[in-house]
């Protein structure tokens, strides 16, 4: 039997349907190293998407695989209740090193939902203990994704993933956001967004809900399972400085966009702000082992202090795993040593010159958008001259990148790029290339 029969045989796999399943199998990897993944077969499939946004520095990077070897060797694991380690302690400081001034303490836990709901609690619990108890509604963006679990989809402002739970969700004020047409890297520097309608919108929103909001959720510059929508760096400046003025507290989601992504370390750098709450995920450890932290604003704690009663009682069985702390501390160590971020640039550029290919390349190519090394192409069936039988855009898109060597998942009518921060000139290349035979393959 082989693996792929196996599996059928045994496992349920994430957004996929069964018939999906029976008409494209998962395909088996065995192996991968840099930006290439590599089937029982041995044949060669770049990862345009960093394996669901995660793979920072490519597969099988070796400092981090030493140091996962180091740790595994010296501490595997110990619950963090009662117990602490080098690798948490020494992440934890890293990582308010890092990011925006004003943070002052670090919880762990293990996926990007989960520091989310961490979020969600810390500001509700922090409102009822503060004598504030009209203060218990969320406000997030429409078009919003910040995960699946019930609290996390509670603020998530996109039907497709809330609907069907909705009678188990919390109610949510929902706040308009700008989808930046034709945004360029560059435009992050120039407050994009700042003049939008809908940032005055949002605001007028906030300050008329303000005394029974705690606190609103963001994904600072994308959105990104929304359809990579781009809404700029001023809107997410004035939204924050609005709410923080009206007393809301600030959530700031950067589990797809932080470490590197936008072209720096935090995407919150770009609007110059310092949300109260930050979650982190999926590249925290480099894109290796489950990880997530929410950063806290430094006194946030002390709403938490005096009686027992008071005590935060939430945990993750795997709370600041050793061996995960150590892979994020060896991710921190990679961004230092081969200066990452300043050699994004060259990498941000040439992938802004193959966008503009692709488009000229593609009739079906709409609208085309970047910031940092994230690229979104929206393609219009229309100008097609062929479609889909079953009208799945994004599934016939995404066959037929793979059947040229390329993983990309398209959203719907939206291919994007989230290539590993360090991929090849020649390997972005392939990309964009592979892109524009998918593309006119399936749309003509």
């Amino acid at each position: 039997m082989t693996l792929e029969e196996r599996d059928a045989k045994a496992l349920w796999h994430p957004a996929t349907h069964f018939r999906d399943l029976e008409e494209t199998p998962p395909i088996a990897i065995s192996r991968a190293l840099g930006s290439w993944l590599y089937d029982e077969r041995d044949r060669a499939i770049l990862d345009g998407i960093s394996s669901w946004w995660t793979c920072l520095h490519g597969h099988g990077h070796p400092t981090i695989q030493e140091a996962i070897k180091t740790q595994v060797s010296r501490l595997d694991h110990v619950m963090f209740a009662g117990f602490t380690h080098e690798p948490g302690v020494a992440l934890a400081e890293q990582l308010l090193h890092r990011a925006p001034p004003g943070y002052g303490k670090v919880f762990y836990s293990d996926c990007g939902s989960a520091s989310i709901e961490v979020a969600l609690k810390l500001s509700y619990q922090s409102r009822i203990q503060r004598g504030e108890p009209k203060r218990r509604r969320f406000a997030a963006l429409h078009n919003s994704y910040h995960g699946e679990t019930l609290g996390a989809l509670s603020v998530c402002g996109h039907d497709t993933y809330r609907e069907l739970f909705s009678p188990l969700l919390v109610d949510v004020l929902y706040l308009p956001a700008p989808a930046l047409a034709n945004h360029s890297h560059q435009d992050l520097g120039e407050d994009s967004g700042a003049t939008a309608p809908e940032t005055a919108t949002a605001i007028a929103l906030l300050e008329r809900h303000a005394e029974e909001l705690t606190a609103i959720f963001i994904e600072p510059i994308i959105q990104c399972a929304g359809k990579m929508t781009m809404t700029g760096s001023g809107y997410y400046r004035r939204v924050t400085e609005a709410a923080q003025r009206l007393g809301i507290h600030v959530i700031a989601d950067e589990i797809a966009v932080g470490f590197g992504r936008t072209g720096s370390m935090f995407a919150s750098t770009w609007s110059g702000v310092t949300p109260d709450l930050l979650c982190l995920s999926k590249g925290l450890s480099g894109g290796v082992l489950p990880l997530a932290a929410t950063l806290i604003r430094r006194g946030f704690e002390d709403d938490f202090k005096g009686s027992p009663e008071r005590s935060f009682m939430h945990s993750h069985t795997f709370t600041g795993n050793p061996i995960a702390c150590a892979a994020g501390l060896a991710s921190l160590k990679i961004f230092d040593e081969e200066q990452t971020i300043a050699h994004l640039s060259e990498r941000i550029s040439w992938m802004e010159s193959l966008r503009h290919e692709v488009e000229s390349a593609c009739e079906s190519v709409v609208e085309h958008r970047q910031s940092g090394l994230v690229t979104a192409l929206r393609v219009d069936p229309a100008r097609g001259r062929s479609l889909p039988p079953d009208g799945r855009l994004g599934l016939a898109l995404r066959r037929a990148a793979l059947e040229r060597g390329v993983l990309l998942r398209p959203l719907h009518d939206t291919i994007y790029w989230m290539p590993p921060l360090n991929i090849s000139r020649d390997d972005l290349t392939t990309l964009a290339e592979v892109t524009v035979a998918a593309i006119n393959t399936v749309l003509g």
